[in-house]
This record gives C-alpha cells, sequence and structure tokens, in this order.
C-alpha cells in the first residue's frame, strides 16, 4: 500500500511560515492517506465515491475488484453499465465509468498525457470526463499523482479544517487565497493536517462556523466536501465589500441572438441573451460586478486585472465558437475561471447544472431529490426552477437541459425557441 509522499522539507517550510500550523503539525504527528497510482483506477475510485459514505465507496470498489478482476479501461468497458449498476452504484455513476473506459480504450482519451501537465492543464483535462468536477479533479491530482501543491476551495473539510485552527467563523475566497499563497508550494501537506484538524484529531480545536444545515460525512472524515463548480462571494453585498473590480463587457454574435459576455479578475461572471428575463439577475452588469464597469476597448497597460477579464472573454468565446459549431463534448476548448455570484443555495444548483451531460436532461424535481442527497437541502421543484431561471452563465450552465416532469420543454429564461434549438443542437430530437 503507497502513501503520500511528505518529508522535513515540506513540514519544515510550512512550520516556518505558520506558527498555529506548525504547532498542529507537532502534536498530530505523520499523517498518512494512501495513494493509488494508476491514474485510470484513481479516476473511478473517485467517480464511485462522489456522494456516499466513505464505507459504501469501500464495499462497491470491493465488490468491482472482485467482479473485474482488476479495474482497467478493458474490464470496466467489458463489464457494461447494468453490470457496474449492479454493485450497488447508481446507474448515472455506471454510465460515466463506461463512457471514460471506452474513450480511454480507443485512444480518445489520451489520460496518461495528463501525467506531464501543469496543474491547471491536467485539472482542465480530468474535468473533460463526465461525473469528473473540479474537486475530484483535484483529489485525483493529489491522490494519485501526488502533486505537491493542491488545496482545495471546494473541500468543505478544508475549510472547516481552517476555520478551526485560525478561529474564523467563515472562510471567503480572498481569506482562502492567502491561505495557499502560505503553505505553497507544498498546500498538498497543509491539506493532510487540515483534514486531520477537520476530523477531529486536536479535540481542543472547535468549528466557529455558524450553525447550518447538517452535512453528509466526508470521505476524509469530516463534512461533505463540495464538488466541481466556481465558488465565490454568495451575494453582490458581500461581493462589493471586497473593493471595486473592473467588469469587462462583450456581445458574442451567437446562431441564436447576441450574448452578453461580463467578466472581471475572478473569471467569467455572465452571459446573457439580450432581452432575456432576469438579465443581469442584480439589475445589471454594473451593479452586479462592481461600480467600475468598461467595454473590451479599454486601456489595459500595465492593468493586469483587466487582461485576466479580457482573457476570460476570449476563452470564452472560443469555448462558444466551438459549441456552436457542433465540437464533439470532448473536443471543446477549456472554459476559464468561472465568478458566478448568487445566495449559497442557487450556488449549489448551479454546480448541479454544471454535471449535466452534453446531449443529457434532468428535470427540477430530480435536482431538487439531488440537491436534499448531496447538500441535505430539502427543497421543492418550484424552488430550483427560480434557482435555474437566475443561473447567470447561459448555456456554458446548461441550464437548457432541465426538463419539466413529464419531460416537457419549459422554463427558459432565454426563450423557448432558444431552450429547443440548444437541445438539438446537443442531439435531443425530441427537442424539435
Amino acid at each position: 500500500m503507497a502513501y503520500f509522499t511528505y518529508g522535513e522539507r515540506e513540514l519544515a517550510h510550512l512550520r516556518s511560515r505558520d506558527a498555529r500550523l506548525a504547532d498542529a503539525i507537532d502534536r498530530i504527528g505523520p499523517v498518512r492517506r494512501t495513494v493509488d497510482p494508476d491514474l485510470f483506477s484513481s479516476v473511478v475510485h473517485h467517480i464511485i465515491g462522489q456522494q456516499i459514505s466513505t464505507k459504501a465507496q469501500a464495499t462497491i470498489w470491493a465488490r468491482m475488484r472482485e467482479r473485474l478482476g482488476g479495474v482497467t479501461p478493458e474490464t470496466v468497458r467489458g463489464a457494461g453499465r447494468d453490470a457496474l449498476q449492479e454493485l450497488g452504484m447508481t446507474y448515472r455513476k455506471a454510465d460515466y465509468l463506461v463512457d471514460v473506459a471506452e474513450r480511454v480504450a480507443t485512444g480518445a482519451l489520451d489520460l496518461e498525457a495528463v501525467r506531464q501537465m501543469p496543474d491547471d492543464e491536467a485539472i482542465a483535462q480530468l474535468m473533460t470526463i463526465r461525473g469528473v468536477g473540479r474537486w475530484t479533479a483535484e483529489m485525483i491530482l493529489l491522490f494519485c499523482l501526488e502533486r505537491p501543491d493542491v488545496l482545495s476551495y471546494d473541500d468543505l473539510a478544508i475549510q472547516r479544517g481552517l476555520r478551526m485552527l485560525y478561529r474564523h467563523r467563515r472562510i471567503t475566497p480572498r481569506l482562502f487565497a492567502r491561505y495557499r499563497r502560505r503553505y505553497s508550494p507544498y498546500g498538498s501537506t497543509a491539506s493532510l493536517y487540515l483534514w486531520a484538524i477537520a476530523g477531529g484529531a486536536l479535540p481542543d480545536l472547535i468549528d466557529r462556523a455558524p450553525a447550518g444545515p447538517k452535512k453528509r460525512p466526508s470521505a476524509r472524515g469530516a463534512v461533505a466536501p463540495g464538488k466541481a463548480g466556481a465558488r465565490t462571494e454568495t451575494s453582490p453585498k458581500a461581493q462589493k465589500k471586497t473593493g471595486e473590480r473592473p467588469v469587462i463587457t462583450a456581445t458574442y454574435p451567437s446562431p441564436l441572438g447576441p450574448l452578453v459576455l461580463a467578466a472581471d479578475e475572478q473569471g467569467l461572471a455572465g452571459a446573457w441573451f439580450e432581452g432575456q428575463a432576469h438579465f443581469g439577475e442584480f439589475g445589471s452588469t454594473r451593479r452586479a460586478l462592481g461600480d467600475t464597469e468598461r467595454t473590451e476597448a479599454a486601456p489595459t497597460t500595465g492593468n493586469g486585472t483587466v487582461d485576466a477579464a479580457r482573457s476570460a472573454l476570449e476563452a470564452a468565446r472560443a469555448w462558444l465558437d466551438a459549441y456552436f459549431a457542433g465540437t464533439s463534448p470532448e473536443a471543446l476548448p477549456p472554459l476559464p475561471p468561472l465568478h458566478l455570484l448568487g445566495s449559497p443555495f442557487q450556488q449549489r444548483v448551479w454546480e448541479l447544472l454544471r454535471a449535466i451531460p452534453y446531449g443529457g436532461t434532468t428535470t427540477y424535481g430530480a435536482l431538487a431529490h439531488e440537491l436534499e442527497e448531496r447538500f441535505g437541502t430539502r427543497t421543492s421543484a418550484r424552488a430550483v426552477g427560480g434557482a435555474v431561471g437566475r443561473n447567470p452563465l447561459s448555456i456554458i450552465v446548461p441550464c437548457h437541459r432541465v426538463l419539466g416532469a413529464n419531460g416537457a420543454v419549459t422554463g427558459y429564461a432565454g426563450g423557448l425557441e432558444r431552450k429547443r434549438a440548444l437541445l438539438a443542437l446537443e442531439g435531443r430530437k425530441e427537442a424539435s
């Protein structure tokens, strides 16, 4: 059995950068976490483990290894969806596993090439796999590739560990970035200790977070980790507290009508059809993203913030060009960082939207059920529909893939004709 490798060099660096973490390291002692050096096996293992307990994951994993003899693209592909589902996983997960096995076995996905990629490129490539979001990709980097600087904002146990160690009530993106810089280039080792703290390794440390919905147990021994999706301050009011940020806007001439794109230093923040309902959820792009809105023609000399926003717009245009050209999902260019503004409930709904595969659909009721299973959030299909309708990133966060209970094409802020056209583009024949 292999364990994540770290030693005195990493520990000495972390001790020198942070006295509280140094004390925690000395009190906890060595932390051992198993790694799986086989990349395909690691992808499968992490997909299986999503939204279930560690014990359930271990049970399914043991059944799979016993039934298949080995977890390889060939054995998973040969087993098929029905046989995999019988091992105890959902049909959707079985579908994800067969899909990635098919792509690797046929050469459509060069999974081993990920080993040679920088972290950001590796995460982007892994996220092209159905069922793999940013959090899962980050865990694969840490527990398979043993990348040294992985500290995941989307992992709620990491946030819990930070709250406990530093006596915070909330970990904002800005505060998290500060700790990430402090721990770098050994964020992975810091992660091991934060997970241990979150799991109760130091009983005198308590979580000072405000009381909220009960969380599911995490695979790392604390609260359930978040999954893929952009995370930001949860409201425009919180956003404004961080200071004014230049915003760049541009119009993209899509085949379905003009799309207004908006981006700031943190990434792409808006993609709205002109005239759509809920255009600019917070009244206008300026109110939503700060008071220094600029057009794409704004001068950028010496302004890295504006350059970052412009770069996000360029990446979004390239993705939209490929999408509307009918490019297959695995060949689409990488998306820019996404900077979605919304309430915690909306963020969770939008997170689920991003997991709906190209060409697939779900219903508002199914999303409500998934919210309860994944986050412990009991809600109604109507409430989910409200959050879906206020999605600030049309197409990119695919709210058009959500249908009514009877499969009817209904409820799209950009208009039902556009929704039907998008579904038809993705191969949904009934949408026509």
